[in-house]
Order: structure tokens, then C-alpha cells, then sequence
């Protein structure tokens, strides 16, 4: 049976650990899962990356740029991970989830049947359960690193 996640935007800013999660999704140690939440917010939070490192410079060269690294990206990605579409009004969650932005991914991981969300938003995780897991109806919250480390030690 394979493992099926749900990313984040925040697991998937990080370059390294974004090229990680694709590596590992596509020598089919999981099945990563998103949504045009996911992809939208993914947009927009590496847009913005791009013009802090640009030092703002927003010249329509620096523009052509970061479009093609933005469209570069969105090609592997979509290449790599499933697609799934929620629409509100979304499935409850857990009581102490407080920000209302993270009801499109656990939405996404009800309609997906995922396994996992990994997230590097950590204060929003489920409580933590009996066996030490932030779990919710049988997802699994993790971070990034910590679920490269669980793919790798699965395939060992």
C-alpha cells in the first residue's frame, strides 16, 4: 500500500527539502498529494522570496525570471504529485485548531485518503495522541525532515 501525503506550502518552501519530497514521490516511496490552495499559497510565498532576494528589484528582466523559475518548478511538481480539489464548506477538524488557513489542507488529506500532512507549522498539528503522534482521525502530522527520515528508514 503506498503512502499518501499531503504537503504543505511550508514543506515545500524550502528548496532543498521541496526537491527532497519530489525526489522521494517520484522513485515511489509515496504518493504526494496537493491542491490549488496548496499551489496557489506556493506562488505566492516564493514570489515574494524571489523580490526579498532580488533586493526588491522588480524590473521586468528580474519579472521574466522569477516566471520562468515559478513555471520551471509548478512543471516537476505537477509532474510529480496528485491533485486533489476541495471545496468548502470543508470537513470539521479538531477542536483546537485556531487558524482557519489550514482547513484547506486538512480538507485536502480527507478528500485524498492521505496517510500524512506534512507542514512546518507545528503549533497547528493535531494534539499530540497516547503513542506520542499529532494525529487526527488517522492522519498523521509531521514535519518535512521528519518524514524524509521515515520514507528513508522505510526503504533502508
Amino acid at each position: 500500500m503506498t503512502i499518501r501525503a499531503v504537503l504543505d506550502t511550508s514543506s515545500l518552501v524550502p528548496a532543498a527539502q521541496r526537491e527532497d519530497l519530489q525526489s522521494l514521490a517520484q522513485a515511489d516511496f509515496y504518493c504526494g498529494i496537493w491542491s490549488p490552495w496548496i499551489i496557489a499559497e506556493l506562488n505566492r510565498v516564493l514570489t515574494w522570496k524571489w523580490i526579498r532576494a532580488a533586493y526588491g528589484d522588480i524590473s521586468r528582466t528580474n519579472e521574466k525570471a522569477c516566471s520562468r523559475a515559478a513555471k520551471h518548478m509548478v512543471t516537476l511538481l505537477f509532474a510529480t504529485f496528485e491533485l486533489v480539489h476541495p471545496e468548502p464548506p470543508y470537513p470539521p477538524a479538531w477542536e483546537s485548531l485556531t487558524d482557519p488557513w489550514d482547513q484547506p489542507i486538512w480538507a485536502a488529506a480527507k478528500l485524498s485518503g492521505a496517510d500524512y500532512v506534512i507542514s512546518e507549522n507545528s503549533r497547528h498539528f493535531p494534539p499530540v495522541e497516547q503513542d506520542e503522534q499529532h494525529r487526527h482521525e488517522d492522519i498523521v502530522y509531521l514535519t518535512g525532515q521528519a518524514f524524509i527520515d521515515l520514507l528513508n528508514g522505510k526503504h533502508a
